[in-house]
């Protein structure tokens, strides 16, 4: 008679399968959770380079021109005068300085200047070839004229400017002051309803020796 020897077959049983599953769900979500929230994160920081980059760029390009120009001329929109600045018909200001030591909340408000060095607008006695950096609260951005050309922006249309505000002294003749102008600015990324705020200052003196 022929004997048959049992064999020892050993596996997983029902209860190790489930408990196995279930961890091996814990750590694939709690994987997935990470990787989602560093994706978000990417995305914000990005979002936040190029909301900080655009306003950086801006701010350099401001101040650049502003500290080697001169007969600094503060304006909003409270006056007709004033807002010859914005529209490119400048003669009334001519070669006239003006400060601003507290601005209002105008749609426009902004600084208008003439460029130094040997350029377009070195000719200080035509009143047209001004450089005027302003904010528009309608369009809520930041604009570049030169003379009476078409305003350009110089923030990107993904940037919203909440808030900007011009702060111009020492403009007068003899005050002993070196003419100075700062320059406040608040923005966040556009379409974005819960975007952070921006907050950026810097003030820029006249390089031409004035006092």
């Amino acid at each position: 008679m022929r004997m048959f020897q049992s064999k020892n077959i050993q596996g997983f049983t029902l209860i190790e399968m489930i408990v196995s599953l279930a961890v091996f769900s814990i750590v694939v979500t709690t994987a997935i959770g990470a990787m989602l929230v560093l994706i978000s994160t990417n995305q914000q920081l990005q979002a936040e380079q190029n909301v900080i980059t655009n306003l950086s760029f801006a701010l350099d390009t401001m101040t650049r021109e502003i500290r080697t120009g001169d007969k600094y001329y503060c304006a909003n929109s409270g006056s007709g005068e004033d807002m010859r600045v914005f529209t490119g018909d400048q003669e009334s200001i001519d070669t006239a300085t003006k400060n601003c030591i507290v601005q209002s909340t105008y749609q426009y408000r902004g600084v208008s200047f003439f460029e130094g060095g040997e350029s377009l607008t070195k000719d200080t006695t035509v009143a047209s070839d001004r450089i005027s950096y302003f904010y528009d609260f309608n369009q809520k951005a930041i604009f570049r004229r030169l003379g009476n050309e078409t305003a350009q922006a110089i923030t990107s249309s993904g940037l919203v400017i909440t808030d900007m505000q011009f702060f111009v002294s020492g403009t007068t003749v003899g005050d002993s002051q070196q003419p100075t102008v700062t320059i406040y600015i608040e923005a966040k990324e556009k379409d974005e309803p819960e975007a952070k705020t921006y907050h950026l200052e810097t003030t820029v003196t006249q390089r031409i020796l004035d006092i």
